[in-house]
């Protein structure tokens, strides 16, 4: 064991005595933008998932976590078990400490063997001669308690013909019971591709199979593929990835490093795409993964960075925190397209019902009261020309607070964001716009202290976003026709709850 510290590449091995419970305790005395319901880190940095895997009585999630402050620093693999995405314990983590990872523990997945849990994961190192990153493809073996086992190095070096900019492996099974994993990769001429590696046993050593071809993807302008995850759901293959450089487009790829999944056939090494879309087009999701193996038969089980690269949350990060991890999310496959849920069983969250309204008519500004911190909001059936609801609106008039709007004779819901006081990241746009193909017939908003996540007619479309809002920011504020609203509270009662006001019309 080696114990590495070395300016930001410090292992919690380093800790001083009491430093992290310090941090701990800044972290704590945040009220207003901690989460209720999301996974959000004890102290310092959170930012990918990685190894989420159901070991058959219960499901292992881990998530890159620089411990000491809210950057990226040295990165650890942050350990809980679950069985129900609610109530979660701490196992064993996986530490930097072996020179195959002095720089850090990066994104990887996990696969059950037997009764083991194979974590494939990217060890960081630098040439001590002139620092240039050296990448490592590493496996961890756990029980299925949690503890770690063993670890060891797989891959030295990028293979011929690419930049050291190779990681994020994530394991699959083949037919034939070989292991595969599928790794983000940079080719030499600065182009972003996926390369594949096979192995008999967890014993045996990588062999290249070459890369994963996508003929329908545009791959133009973009340098590298990350956080690769092959999966089946049904007769279908799907793959998702994070390409980095595609442009933008006007209602999709809005941000400045995208989520993407295809849907389609996975032959040999070629992927044939029947259908490429975006998987959240709000403005803070990035590096989704899939559980390996699941509870379910008919769905996958995700999960991803309520985040993006390059992004900053300076109101979280005076707190000695950032990032946090979006709600688990249920895939299928529905009309050729992954639609995403909420994880089944999220009902429980709801504590009071606060309003609740039934074919009613719900005019703008009269419907209006006090916004709560953490919330679940359902709206049905909109047949209305459009749609305004207002998030953490400091009045009934002006400042809008984060706006959720749709226009019925254009099919554009939009969400805006220019409003509140904290504003963040705005030179990637204040604004996120989609075109539904099939008009609006629902919306459930999961708010929950700094996050919004919008599920748009029963999971065809996501948009999650950052929020940070103040004291003044406490309304909120909608009008609509003919619909159907229900909010409810998903903190327990307190003696100033959500008052609403409204009148039909």
């Amino acid at each position: 064991m080696i114990i590495f510290n070395n300016g930001k590449y410090k292992s919690i091995l380093a800790a001083e005595k009491g430093e992290l419970a310090e941090i701990a305790e800044t972290v704590q005395k945040d009220n207003d933008f901690r989460p209720h319901f999301h996974i959000a880190p004890p102290t310092g940095l959170m930012n990918d998932p990685n190894g989420l895997i159901f070991d058959g009585e219960k499901y292992h999630l881990f998530y890159q976590w620089f411990p000491f402050d809210a950057i990226h620093g040295m990165k650890h693999w942050k350990h809980l078990i679950t069985k129900d995405f609610q109530h979660y314990q701490s196992a064993d983590d996986l530490i930097p400490c072996e020179l195959f990872e002095s720089h850090g523990c990066y994104s990887g997945g996990a696969l059950k063997v037997g009764d083991k849990l194979a974590m494939f994961y990217t060890g960081n190192t630098r040439r001590p001669s002139d620092n240039q990153r050296v990448p490592y493809q590493n496996l961890a073996i756990f029980d299925l308690n949690g503890k770690l086992l063993s670890k060891r190095p797989l891959i030295e070096n990028a293979p011929e013909g690419y930049t050291e900019h190779v990681r994020d492996p994530k394991p699959y099974l083949t037919e034939d019971g070989k292991i595969r994993f599928i790794c983000g990769a940079q080719r030499e001429n600065l182009t972003g591709t996926a390369i594949i590696f096979e192995m008999d046993n967890l014993e045996d050593t990588p062999r290249l199979l070459g890369e994963l071809s996508l003929p329908a993807f545009d791959n133009k302008n973009v340098f590298m593929w990350e956080c690769p995850d092959l999966l089946k759901l049904g007769d279908k293959d799907v793959f998702i990835w994070s390409p980095q450089g595609k442009e933008r487009e006007a209602h999709q790829f809005q941000n400045n490093y995208h989520a993407t999944y295809a849907v389609g056939k996975l032959a040999d090494l070629t992927f044939e795409a029947e259908y490429i879309g975006e998987l959240d087009q709000g403005f803070d999701f990035y590096a989704p993964q899939c559980a390996s193996q699941n509870v379910y038969s008919d769905c996958s089980i995700m999960s991803a960075w309520f985040g993006v690269p390059d992004y900053t949350y300076p109101p979280t990060d005076e707190e000695g925190w950032s990032g946090l991890q979006t709600f688990v999310r249920e895939l299928t496959i529905r009309k050729g397209k992954l639609y995403q849920t909420p994880v089944r069983g999220f009902e429980s969250l709801k504590k009071d019902e606060l309003f609740c309204a039934k074919n009613g008519e719900i005019i703008s500004d009269n419907l209006h009261g006090q916004m709560p911190n953490s919330a679940i909001i359902r709206i049905e059936n909109p047949d209305t020309e459009s749609l305004d609801l207002n998030l953490f609106s400091r009045n009934y008039v002006i400042a809008r607070g984060f706006a959720i709007s749709y226009e019925k004779y254009t099919k554009r819901l939009r969400i805006d964001r220019s409003d509140l006081i904290n504003q963040l990241n705005v030179e990637y746009g204040t604004d996120r716009q989609i075109i539904l193909e099939n008009g609006l017939t629902s919306m459930d908003i999961f708010v929950d202290h700094s996050t919004v996540e919008i599920f748009v007619n029963e999971g065809e479309y996501v948009l999650s976003a950052r929020i940070f809002p103040t004291k003044e920011e406490h309304m909120i504020r909608m009008g609509g026709k003919n619909l159907n609203l229900s909010i409810w509270s998903t903190e327990p009662s307190v003696d100033d709850a959500p008052i609403f006001f409204a009148e039909n019309q």
